[in-house]
Parts: C-alpha cells; sequence; structure tokens
C-alpha cells in the first residue's frame, strides 16, 4: 500500500547568509488517493495543530513524497 508523506518547511537564512529550509512539522497521510488529496489533509491537520487561518504564516512550502506502507 501507498500512503504519503507530507512535509512543511520555512525558508530561514543562516547566520552567514545562505538560506536553508527548516522541517516545521510532518504528517503521514495513509489513506489519501493521491499527492494533492494527502496535502490538502496534512495541510488542514497543519492549520488546526496550530491554530492558524492559513497555512503560510508557519511554513513556506509543502512537500509530498509517496512512501510505502507495511
Amino acid at each position: 500500500m501507498v500512503g504519503h508523506r507530507v512535509s512543511f518547511f520555512k525558508n530561514i537564512l543562516s547566520s552567514d547568509g545562505h538560506q536553508f529550509r527548516c522541517l516545521q512539522e510532518e504528517f503521514n497521510v495513509p489513506n489519501a488517493e493521491s499527492a494533492d488529496q494527502a496535502a490538502e489533509s496534512a495541510v488542514r491537520q497543519f492549520e488546526k495543530l496550530h491554530g492558524l487561518n492559513h497555512w503560510k504564516v508557519f511554513a513556506d512550502t509543502v512537500v509530498v513524497e509517496s512512501m510505502e506502507i507495511r
């Protein structure tokens, strides 16, 4: 069975001025039919967890990866 891991990242500048992605939160979404559905589900969870109206308050990007569920 295939699931999805959805990661939320914030772009941050290091002390020497280089940008890097800092992981804010990660969700495993086992029952989504597609990557888009997994992202939508994770966005709702992220917003609810942090009491947000929009996920971009705490993150800049969302990355969805397929993963094998055993």
